[in-house]
């Protein structure tokens, strides 16, 4: 079984580096990609504190190796929109950034392997990371240079970690579960609440509640949390509050949101679930409701981190949640194992009437596979058949739109010969440096003829470009409407 599950950690990897220059820069990794350049090169940390240092370090360890730089004269902005271009290496830099993703992948992915072989065995432990990698939230993020895969692996460290101490309350299993937690929290800060309330959730649906036996314990994995977190901040506390008051600024101020058709700034208490719902296979949600015994921690983990997120005004994808896909896929697992054995009893004569719902469970989980297959290489703009054939409608930001389809655009106006495209596309391009053709920004309100380009997030969160409503357009990538305007 460990031959089996290592093998297909290994293809799915091989699956994600497959797209890694399928995608131009999404919005968000220049920033991540930068930060960590400033850490090598700088020794300092003032690009947006409000993500945590550790999976930044790691990204931009590659690239920095490989010469991309930072310089301290650009401002903001051009830093940005310049990372990805050094050395006129644009799609070898992408590679070298995105490469760093497969670390917090696999130690995700194992993580997954150990917590639910702990609980299922091994049997079931293959099944989970099946289900796990072959999510196509988990394939797609974890292919981009972004923290989102980092908190996932984080969590899932520390849920197994908590596993282990509740089977045996030593103080070194407490000091494990406290490196863990520390280490998620250095990935991102959501970790915070997200790991409490996922531990707390398996240990009531456990029903051990034999609280006063963790407490010897419980204030080493207090201290051991709070060292980690202060040496992965180079034992200063300035950076680490900052970025959490900041963070708590941003939540507050509200952020613009889509969904359903909607815009708003304070966001919806039930974004995530239909986000999660839309988002997923709709197969690995079935099987996690009917997760059986020990799968049914996994399910109350999962659940606990979605209601953690529900409060956020931050409704700006379903990566936020992105965690909860791995106890989601031990849940799961649990089912498809209990369909199994079903069907072993089934061939010595025992409860046929179970047959009907273990052939179901049996296909729900070839139906994630394949619905995993034909997801890529858009994994992460994915949406499950109950999103229909304009998903776009639902969900936006970096669910469907986050700048990622540049590198296709491009191909496509070579294809058609443009000599001159209007733009109104999200993201950080040089569009001079990727090779477009002239170019000119697209104003909402002033008609324009020839080859436009507009992105869904232009088309619905920013209400831009009315008049082009009604027309024929084709699809580039899953993001861009491509437009010829007589």
């Amino acid at each position: 079984m460990k031959k089996a599950a290592l093998t297909l950690i290994v293809l799915s990897a091989l699956r994600i580096a497959s797209t890694w220059t399928v995608y131009s820069a999404t919005v968000d990794e220049p920033m991540h990609v930068s930060a960590g350049l400033q850490l090598y090169t700088q020794r300092a940390y003032t690009l947006q504190p409000e993500n945590p240092p550790l999976p930044r370090l790691v990204l931009a360890f590659a690239p920095w190796l490989g010469g991309m730089d930072f310089d301290p004269n650009r401002d903001t902005n051009e830093q940005l929109l310049r990372v990805f271009y050094s050395d006129d290496r644009y799609k070898t830099n992408l590679v070298l950034a995105r490469s760093g993703n497969l670390l917090f992948f696999a130690l995700a992915a194992v993580a997954v392997w150990l917590w639910a072989r702990r609980l299922l065995g091994e049997t079931g432990a293959l099944i989970a990371v099946a289900l796990f990698t072959l999510q196509p939230m988990i394939a797609g993020h974890a292919g981009l240079a972004t923290h989102d895969l980092a908190a996932t692996a984080g969590v899932a460290w520390s849920l197994y970690a908590f596993a282990c101490w509740l089977d045996g309350q030593t103080v070194k299993r407490a000091a494990w579960f406290g490196a863990a937690f520390g280490l998620a929290i250095l990935c991102k800060f959501s970790c915070i609440g997200y790991v409490p309330a996922a531990c707390l959730a398996t240990y009531l649906v456990r029903r051990d509640f034999r609280w006063r036996a963790l407490l010897p314990s419980f204030a080493a994995a207090l201290a051991v949390t709070l060292f980690v977190l202060w040496s992965g901040y180079a034992f200063h506390t300035g950076p680490f509050l900052a970025g959490i008051r900041g963070l708590r600024t941003i939540d507050q101020g509200g952020h613009f949101g889509f969904l359903f058709g909607q815009v708003r700034m304070e966001g919806w208490w039930w974004y995530f679930p239909a986000a999660v719902a839309l988002k997923s296979t709709i197969a690995s949600l079935v099987l996690a409701l009917f997760a059986r015994k020990r799968g049914l921690e996994a399910l109350a983990a999962a659940i606990a981190i979605l209601l953690v997120a529900m409060p956020s005004h931050l409704n700006l994808g379903v990566r936020y949640v992105l965690p909860l896909y791995a106890p989601l896929a031990v849940a799961g697992a649990s089912a498809v194992l209990h369909a199994g054995r079903a069907s072993a009893r089934l061939s010595r004569g025992w409860r046929a009437e179970a047959r009907p719902t273990s052939w179901a469970l049996m296909a729900l989980l070839l139906w994630h596979c394949g619905a995993s297959i034909v997801a890529i290489p858009d994994a992460f703009p994915y949406f499950n058949e109950a999103a229909g054939r304009r998903p776009w409608q639902y969900l936006l930001d970096s669910n469907i739109d986050w700048g990622q389809d540049a590198l296709r655009l491009k191909r496509a106006l070579r294809e058609k010969q443009a000599d001159r495209v209007g733009l109104a596309v999200l993201g950080w391009h040089d569009w001079n440096a990727l090779g477009y053709p002239p170019y000119y920004q697209l104003q909402r309100d002033v008609p324009s003829q020839g080859w436009v380009a507009v992105s869904e997030h232009m088309f619905g969160l920013a209400r831009g470009a009315p008049w082009l409503e009604g027309r024929r357009y084709e699809r580039v990538g899953t993001s861009i409407r491509l437009y010829y305007v007589k």
